[in-house]
Order: C-alpha cells, then structure tokens, then sequence
C-alpha cells in the first residue's frame, strides 16, 4: 500500500483470535491478510467489507515486498490495486462484530 494503513487494538485482538483458531491447522506462525470482498462478485454470499485470511510461515519467502508492518504488527494487504483507495491512509478497526475501516 503506498500510505501505511493502521491497526488497532480491538482489530489486532481479532485477527490474532482467528490465527489462534486457524495454527493448529497451518502448523505454525501466520501472517494476516488483509483482504476485501466485493458481495457482487461472490453472488452475495459474503457481505462486502474487509476481511481476513492468512498466509503460512512458509509461504513468508514468497511474500518479500509485501509483508507490511504497523508498530511491529506485520500483515501482508492482499488488496486489489482497484480496491486500495479504501484503505489509503485508513486504520483497520474492529467493531459491531465486525472489520471497519476508519
């Protein structure tokens, strides 16, 4: 992303609960992916907002350039170059039970 988009507390409290969820599966560490979903090019089935998936440990070496980091918090934005004027200069924030950018 060209202007760092921010994470905070109650986001990061999130997503690091569905790595938690997620570890015994992959193995290992995670990285967050920062992604979003347009509900129009997935038939409805997913309500358009961000969301967040997650690359393995092992996939780290494939994604030098775009792992990002907030105050030490590394993710990577898996964003479309369409859709990153959403995110420009925002801080990712969780509320309402749901992902929101502020």
């Amino acid at each position: 992303m060209k202007a760092p988009l921010k994470i905070s507390i109650a986001a990061r409290r999130e997503i690091n609960a569905g790595l938690e969820r997620l570890r015994p599966k992959a193995g290992g560490g995670l990285i967050p992916a920062i992604m979003w979903v347009d509900s129009e090019l997935n038939n409805g089935n997913i309500e358009t907002g961000v969301i967040v998936g997650a690359y393995t440990a092992a996939q780290r070496s494939e994604l030098v350039g775009e792992i990002r980091n907030d105050r030490g918090y590394e993710f990577v934005s898996a964003v479309p170059d369409h859709e990153l004027i959403r995110f420009l200069g925002k801080t990712l924030d969780f509320a309402g039970g749901r992902f929101v950018l502020l």
